[in-house]
C-alpha cells in the first residue's frame, strides 16, 4: 500500500508530465498550422510534397499520441483523488512501486497489461454483450453469435 508520501511523490511526478504533454501539445499544434510550401504543387517536385506530407503526418501521429498520454496521467491524477491509484485496474492487484516510478500514469500491473495488449482479457463493457452461462432459453444462436463476436470482434472495434 502507498503511503501519503509516495502518494505526493506520485502526484508532483503526474503533474510534472502533465505539464510537459500540454507544451508539446500547443508546440505541434503551431508547427501543424504553419503552412508548407507554395500554395500549389504544380512547379514542386512530387517527392518535396510527399516528404511535407509525410511529416506532417507523423506530426499530427505525434500529437495523437500525446493526447491519449495526456488522459492517461489525468486518469491517474484522478485515481489519485479517488484513492485507487496503484491498484490495477484489472485484477485489483497492487501495482508494484518500482512500475508506477517508471511509468507513474500505469493502471495495471505487468501480467495484466500484456493480457490487456494480447486481447486475452474481456474488458467489462465486453461481457454485457456476452449470453449469461444460466441462460435457461435454449437458442443456441445467442451462443453462436458470442463466440463470433469474442473470436472476431464488432463493428465498435
Amino acid at each position: 500500500m502507498l503511503s501519503k508520501q509516495d502518494l505526493i511523490h506520485f502526484e508532483r511526478k503526474l503533474l510534472e508530465k502533465k505539464q510537459e504533454i500540454i507544451n508539446m501539445i500547443e508546440t505541434n499544434e503551431k508547427s501543424l498550422r504553419e503552412d508548407y510550401g507554395e500554395l500549389t504543387a504544380y512547379d514542386n517536385h512530387f517527392a518535396d510534397t510527399a516528404t511535407e506530407l509525410d511529416e506532417r503526418e507523423k506530426e499530427m501521429m505525434l500529437n495523437d499520441n500525446a493526447k491519449d498520454l495526456l488522459e492517461d496521467v489525468e486518469e491517474a491524477l484522478e485515481r489519485i483523488k479517488k484513492g485507487t491509484y496503484g491498484i490495477c485496474i484489472d485484477t485489483g492487484e497492487e501495482i508494484p512501486y518500482s512500475r508506477l516510478e517508471v511509468l507513474p500514469y500505469a493502471k495495471r500491473t505487468l501480467k495484466a497489461q500484456e493480457e490487456f495488449e494480447s486481447g486475452t482479457v474481456i474488458q467489462e463493457e465486453d461481457k454485457s454483450f456476452l449470453t449469461p452461462p444460466d441462460d435457461k432459453r435454449g437458442d443456441k444462436r445467442i451462443d453462436i453469435a458470442d463466440e463470433l463476436q469474442y473470436e472476431h470482434g464488432n463493428s465498435s472495434y
